[in-house]
């Protein structure tokens, strides 16, 4: 067990617990001995979950809770009743809602977060997920300054603001506005707990069970490219790496009030594809489509020190990420 700022055995609520990243965090902090609060707007969809995680840690050291609104104080103030740090992971993902009021949910569901932690005396923790998205728009093969804490995805908040702005654009700003929002709230609160976000990019790896909605890099690997055009050349994080870096912002004594860049090194379709050929060499793939990169240099030092901290020597290659996924012949 880690030096923790948490008590140990205490209690940890995590936000839209049925998610790709929150179920893998919450496995995390199971295993390390904590017991977690899970909200969801749906027992139903949580409910696999929950007996996963029964029979594999023992029954209450999991337990789902049903908020259907994360503005609803007074329903936020009894679920943070007693717990020791909050993991603030879901989102709106509604795209298909006017851009300003989809942006202002998600705002809206950050700051009564905190909001609701604040009035909580236990709650020395509280940590946002962000994404790359709020940092900045990857123009593939561009050289850009320097990608640091300081840095903010303004382009986004411009372009959703015009005629129908497409979808990525309205997910940008929503992690943009949300993450900014959260750090000027901090500022001009000042509240009692310590804050980091955790800012992942596109995330590798396997879900935590079957009933979880299929991730579209598995659906690549079965002939269908989906969402992927959507996206540029990126960078590219295992959701291991991705769950520890999480842990260690809720935990760890040497991480505090940080903006957390968490990816591993860049990459693109071509790259993915290439390497489910030489997983299963086997299987027809579907012929490569996107070239370029991601020449963004990201710091992430503060996420490779996490990481090292919690025994890890760095960062999950992209091949041992999609082996994670897809196994190996």
């Amino acid at each position: 067990m880690p030096a923790s700022v948490l008590p140990a055995g205490s209690t940890v609520l995590v936000t839209g617990a049925n998610g790709f990243v929150a179920s893998h965090l919450i496995e995390k902090l199971l295993g390390y001995g904590y017991k977690v609060r899970g909200s969801t707007r749906s027992a139903e969809k949580l409910a696999p979950l929950q007996q996963k995680w029964d029979a594999d840690f023992g029954e209450g050291q999991f337990e789902t809770v049903v908020v259907e609104d994360l503005t609803d104080e007074p329903a936020l103030l009894k679920t943070m009743e007693g717990v020791s740090a909050v993991a603030h992971v879901a989102t709106d993902l509604s795209l298909g809602k006017p851009a300003e009021e989809v942006i202002a949910i998600v705002v809206n569901m950050t700051i009564g977060v905190l909001a609701a932690a604040k009035k909580v005396p236990s709650i020395k923790r509280v940590v946002l997920t962000s994404s790359t998205a709020a940092g900045l728009i990857v123009v593939a093969d561009e050289e850009r300054a320097p990608v640091n804490e300081s840095t903010w995805n303004e382009e986004s908040k411009v372009n959703a603001r015009k005629p129908n702005p497409d979808l990525f654009t309205v997910y940008c700003t929503t992690k943009t506005e949300g993450e900014q929002a959260a750090f000027k709230w901090v500022e001009e609160n000042k509240p009692h707990f310590e804050f980091n976000s955790v800012l992942p990019n596109t995330i590798i790896g396997p879900s935590v069970h079957s009933s979880q909605k299929k991730q579209f890099i598995l659906s690549m690997f079965e002939g269908d490219k989906g969402m992927a055009e959507m996206f540029p050349p990126q960078h590219y994080v295992s959701v291991e790496d991705v769950a520890l870096v999480h842990f260690g912002a809720l935990t760890l004594p040497s991480v505090s009030n940080s903006r957390l860049w968490t990816v591993a090194g860049p990459y693109n379709w071509d790259d993915v594809l290439d390497q489910f050929r030489k997983l299963h060499p086997s299987r027809t793939i579907m012929p490569n489509f996107q070239s370029g990169k991601d020449l963004s240099k990201i710091d992430n030092s503060k996420a490779t020190a996490i990481l090292k901290e919690l025994g890890r020597p760095g960062w999950m290659s992209l091949e041992a990420s999609v082996e994670s996924l897809i196994g190996r012949e």
